[in-house]
């Protein structure tokens, strides 16, 4: 893959679309290309994380277990939770077609968010829109009926 398109895919994503393209040259630079089928899981909810990826072509399906929680194109990114704070995974990650995903380790990508606050809000932003996403779902979903608790006596 040409570094010019690894810059154009970080330039398309929502986490550096301010970010100076010095700064883009610099970590396309070091992003790790992986290929993958599909089929594949990525990543699977309760794994340790300290990366995310950004998606360059394919589609990965974000799910828990059988719920399918958001299908992730090109441009989107993946894991980013786990790159702010090296958690254990909330989902899991599984391509659904051919992948080419980029892979951007956790200290690289705290370097770029201290010398550039644009990267931060930007990834806030992104958290945010999945957020009110999952809000939204939620609220459409249908209320489930709890068994009624018996009082203590």
């Amino acid at each position: 893959m040409l570094l010019i398109e690894k810059i154009l895919t970080l330039h398309a994503c929502d986490i550096f679309q301010s970010t100076p393209e010095s700064e883009l040259i610099e970590l396309a630079g070091i992003l790790e290309e992986t290929y993958l089928e599909p089929d594949v899981c990525l990543f699977t909810k309760g794994s340790m994380g300290n990366c995310m990826y950004f998606i360059f072509k394919g589609r990965v399906r974000i799910h828990d277990g059988e719920h399918t929680l958001a299908i992730l194109e090109e441009n989107d990114i993946v894991g980013e939770l786990a790159i702010l704070d090296a958690e254990s995974r909330s989902a899991s990650a599984t391509t659904l077609e051919e992948c080419i995903l980029l892979k951007l380790e956790q200290e690289p990508f705290y370097d770029i968010m201290m010398n550039n606050a644009e990267v931060l809000r930007g990834i806030l932003k992104t958290l945010c829109r999945r957020l009110r996403t999952m809000d939204e779902r939620s609220a459409k979903a249908p209320a489930v009926a709890l068994p009624a608790v018996q009082p203590l006596s």
